[in-house]
C-alpha cells in the first residue's frame, strides 16, 4: 500500500489567536491550508490519504467537513474522493513524528508512507516507494527563515548522508516531505528514540536510520512556498488581491454611450492592463466595473476579449459616483483589509501604484 499521511494532531503556538493554522483559509482557493498543501503531490500515485487532526479540531470546528469540502474543489476529487481518510486522536501529540506514529498504530497503515506537512506548497511528481527525503534549494528562494528548517547532505548519487534539524550544513533544506518505504520500519525507530530527551523531529528518525545503513534518496521539489510562520503565511497572501478596475479611463480611453467617443470605440491602456494582467497571473481575482448601462454588456465583454484585458467578473450598470469599498479585518485578514487607488482619467500608470515591477 501506498500511503500519504498529513500529521495535524499537535500543538502549535505560532499563529496566536487564530484557529489551528492548517485550517487558515488559501488566498486564492479559499481552501484550507491543509488541502492546498497537497496540490502540488501527484494524489493519483496513492492508495489512501490521511489527514490526521484533533477529536477536539472535530468538536470545536467540524474539521472534517472543511477538509472535504476544500478537497472537492480539486479537479481530480472525484479519483481520489475514496481515498480520503480522516484519522482522529483523543490528545495532542508532543511531535509530528508521534502523530505520524499514532496515525499509523490506530489505522494499521501497512506499506510505504509519504508523510506531508500540512503548512508548505511544492510540487513533486512521486514515482517510486523507497526512503526519500524531499529537499529544494535556499539558492532558489527569497524570503525564507532559513533557522527553521532541516537540512540535507547528499553525495553524488543523490543519497543522503546525513540529515540535521535547524542548523544549516548545506543549501538543500528539507520542504516538508518525508518518505519511508515501510511503515513497520518507521514505528520501530520511532519507539527507539521516542523517550529521550527533546522533541522527536523526523529528521531524527531519518538520521538514526542512516546511522543504522538505511538509504535515503534526496528528490528535489518546485515551487516551494512556505507557510510555516505567521510571518511566511501574511508575506505569501500579500500577493493576492480582489481588484475592483475601472474600465473607462482605467484601462481603456473614456468613453460614453451618451457622446462620443462612445462605447466600445476606446483605446486601449496598454501599461495599465499589462500592470493588473501580471496580478491576474498570480492567482488574484479581478473584477471590472462600470456604470455602462446593462444593455452594452456583449460590446464590453467584446472589448474586454478584444485587447486581452483578464476578468473574473464584470459588474455593469453602477452610478456615475463616488465608489467606497467597505471590509472586515481580523487577525487572519490583518488591517487594513482593503484599500483604494484614484488615478488621473486615462493615465496610464496605474502599474506604479500597485507596485507592479517589470
Amino acid at each position: 500500500m501506498k500511503n500519504l499521511i498529513i500529521p495535524m494532531g499537535g500543538k502549535s503556538s505560532r499563529f496566536p489567536n487564530m484557529r489551528p493554522k492548517w485550517m487558515l483559509t488559501h488566498p486564492a482557493s479559499g481552501n484550507f491550508m491543509c488541502a492546498e498543501s497537497i496540490r502540488g503531490i501527484n494524489l493519483d500515485f496513492f492508495d489512501n490519504i490521511f489527514f490526521v487532526i484533533l477529536d477536539q479540531h472535530e468538536k470545536d470546528y467540524q474539521a472534517s467537513r472543511g477538509i472535504i469540502e476544500s478537497l472537492e474543489n480539486f479537479k481530480n476529487y472525484s479519483e481520489i474522493k475514496d481515498k480520503i481518510k480522516i484519522i482522529k486522536l483523543e490528545s495532542p501529540t508532543e511531535s509530528q513524528s508521534e502523530t505520524v506514529y499514532r496515525a499509523i498504530i490506530k489505522n494499521e497503515i501497512t506499506g510505504f508512507i509519504y508523510i506531508k506537512d500540512s503548512d508548505g506548497y511544492f510540487r513533486l511528481d512521486l514515482k517510486n516507494q523507497d526512503n526519500q527525503i524531499t529537499y529544494f534549494d535556499l539558492n532558489d528562494i527569497d524570503e525564507i527563515n532559513a533557522r527553521s528548517k532541516s537540512y540535507i547532505e547528499v553525495d553524488s548519487n543523490g543519497i543522503v548522508l546525513n540529515m540535521v534539524e535547524k542548523k544549516v550544513i548545506s543549501s538543500k533544506f528539507c520542504v516538508g516531505g518525508y518518505g519511508f518505504a515501510s511503515a513497520e520500519e518507521f514505528c520501530r525507530y520511532y519507539n527507539v528514540l521516542k523517550d529521550y530527551p527533546g522533541e522527536c523531529y523526523i529528521s531524527n528518525v531519518v538520521f538514526q536510520m542512516i546511522l543504522e545503513g538505511n538509504n535515503f534518496r534526496g528528490i528535489e521539489s518546485s515551487d516551494f512556498k512556505d507557510w510555516g510562520t505567521l510571518k511566511s503565511w501574511d508575506l505569501y497572501k500579500s500577493n493576492f488581491y480582489t481588484l475592483f478596475v475601472d474600465l473607462d479611463g482605467t484601462l481603456v480611453t473614456n468613453t460614453s454611450h451618451l457622446v462620443p467617443p462612445f462605447i466600445g470605440e476606446g483605446s486601449p491602456l496598454v501599461d495599465n492592463i499589462d500592470a493588473i494582467r501580471k496580478i491576474k497571473q498570480e492567482g488574484s481575482i479581478l473584477i471590472i466595473t462600470t456604470s455602462r448601462p446593462e444593455k452594452y454588456r456583449e460590446i464590453t465583454i467584446n472589448e474586454l476579449e478584444k485587447y486581452n484585458i483578464p476578468f473574473d467578473h464584470l459588474i455593469m450598470g453602477l452610478p456615475h459616483s463616488q465608489r467606497i469599498l467597505i471590509n472586515d479585518f481580523s487577525s487572519t485578514n490583518t488591517y487594513p483589509s482593503c484599500s483604494a487607488i484614484n488615478i488621473n482619467r486615462n493615465s496610464d500608470t496605474l502599474g506604479q501604484h500597485l507596485k507592479i515591477n517589470s
